[in-house]
């Protein structure tokens, strides 16, 4: 088993009523969908900043038009 830790924060109220709500619902384990959302939301933050990191040190990006006519020149396409 995966070593844990305790976390607590303040939530909005009506997040937490409709967290609760879900999970019952749907027989969740609170912990699990808000350790699954982290992950998730923790994971887009990286992609993103890879992203802008990406085009900040690209040489050059081509519009769509200009790589669709290439490919057609050269009858990939």
């Amino acid at each position: 088993m995966a070593a844990t830790a305790a976390l607590t924060t303040q939530i909005p109220l009506d997040l937490m009523q409709m967290l609760d709500e879900i999970c019952q619902r749907y027989g969740l384990h609170t912990n699990l969908v808000v350790e699954e959302a982290l992950r998730e939301k923790l994971e887009d933050l990286v992609d993103s900043h890879d992203l802008e990191e990406a085009q900040r040190n690209a040489v050059s990006f081509r519009s769509w038009e200009d790589v669709v006519a290439e490919l057609r020149e050269s009858k990939k396409l």
